[in-house]
């Protein structure tokens, strides 16, 4: 079968928040690489991505095609969810499509292969039967953040402590890799009386602060990180870098979790956590579960969250979080304030500033447009 080109399309859902409010979907983390890493690697490299307008140019100061004109996108195309679960098997059957055919999942429209391509078909399943589309159920897309955390238990391949160059390891430092390897990329610094336990993957040039890091961890690049880890998450040029406890949680980009700070992963009842997703509390399958936390959120000393709750991108949390928090907001359990863009801004600017990184006006531009588009959260929270 002749390989179409491919563009990924982001429908920008809700079951994905807050991760995919600053971020497209296809850059977050499954099995301890983003999305788009393993649609390259079992189908090909999109040449365009169909994005949120928010992302826009943020997207194309970096290089991508992004949002092109409908007569850009021609030919045969398959176009994929960034949505998609990313497993081997999914992926290579979306490569095997059959012309004019869609995958549907729950009502939303998983991929398709067409080379009729217009943008109203993404949004209407209805359009796509009027252009003659074979439609096929299938139940392929994440139906939460926590598929996030629950992928890292796959694994990694590899075996024992591979080190890239430049890593710097001082003594003593314990290392078992007898459930899976250990990663340390780059520049990686890994100091004294630290433990980690495989299979973990510690990014570019970031420091491991004398800590306890437990299996299935996944630790982006320049990240700062003390404590205990476990299961988790945390994205690029974030820090947890002080004792506390961070367990079954993602973190997004460049966030703060301050000294002191714990996430709840087990209910007392050891029942499955339930998530908000929209208006329904959808029960996770998982008994161990923390938080989702936004891109420049910043969690307060011995701030504790409970299991399965959200912090929403640019929010300041402190004291007791025992509900989702709106994006851009400072919030305890006694009081709630929207906080004032420019204020947002100018603190993501120093946070950069201190990482030697500018905030470019793409990325300006993203972090006001996200505000306007949860002003009706924020609203709802405040009252």
């Amino acid at each position: 079968m002749t390989m179409a080109d491919v563009v990924i399309f982001d429908d920008d859902t809700e079951s994905l928040r807050p991760l995919n409010l600053t971020r497209p979907t296809h850059t977050l983390i499954y099995s301890y690489r983003p999305i788009l890493s393993h649609i390259r690697k079992h189908i090909a490299n999109p040449f365009a991505f169909i994005l949120p307008s928010r992302f826009k140019n943020y997207y194309t100061e970096a290089g991508a095609i992004v949002n092109p004109e409908q007569s850009g996108l021609s030919g045969d195309l398959i176009l994929i969810n960034s949505s998609i679960r990313p497993e081997r098997d999914i992926l290579e059957g979306i490569a095997k499509m059959n012309a004019n055919t869609a995958f549907v999942s729950s009502g939303r429209i998983a991929a398709v292969r067409t080379s009729s391509f217009s943008y109203e078909i993404l949004n209407s399943i209805s359009k796509m039967k009027e252009k003659g589309v074979e439609l096929l159920e299938n139940n392929i897309l994440l139906n939460g953040p926590w598929e996030l955390i629950s992928s890292l238990s796959k694994g990694l391949e590899g075996k024992g402590v591979i080190y890239g160059e430049r890593v710097n390891v001082e003594e003593p430092v314990h290392f078992d890799a007898s459930r899976g390897p250990i990663l340390i990329a780059d520049g990686a610094k890994i100091e004294a009386f630290t433990r980690i336990e495989g299979p973990v993957l510690i990014g570019r040039s970031s420091i491991i602060h004398s800590a306890r890091i437990n299996a299935f961890t996944y630790i982006g690049e320049n990240c700062r990180v003390g404590g205990e880890v476990e299961q988790s998450v945390i994205s690029s040029y974030s820090n947890k870098a002080h004792f506390g406890y961070l367990g079954h949680s993602y973190v997004g980009e460049w966030v703060n979790l301050g000294a002191g700070s714990v996430t709840s992963d087990l209910k007392n009842t050891y029942g499955n956590v339930r998530v908000q997703i929209g208006m329904q509390r959808v029960d996770s399958g998982m008994v161990k579960l923390g938080s989702f936390i936004g891109d420049y959120s910043k969690v307060a000393i011995n701030t504790s969250i409970y299991a399965g709750k959200k912090v929403g991108s640019g929010a300041h949390v402190y004291g007791l979080v025992d509900r989702d928090v709106a994006p851009y907001v400072s919030y305890d359990d006694k009081r709630c304030i929207e906080l004032n863009l420019d204020s947002v801004i100018d603190t993501a600017r120093r946070m950069k500033k201190r990482r030697n990184q500018e905030l470019g006006k793409g990325e300006e531009e993203l972090i006001r447009k996200s505000y306007e588009e949860t002003a009706e959260e924020r609203r709802k929270m405040l009252r």
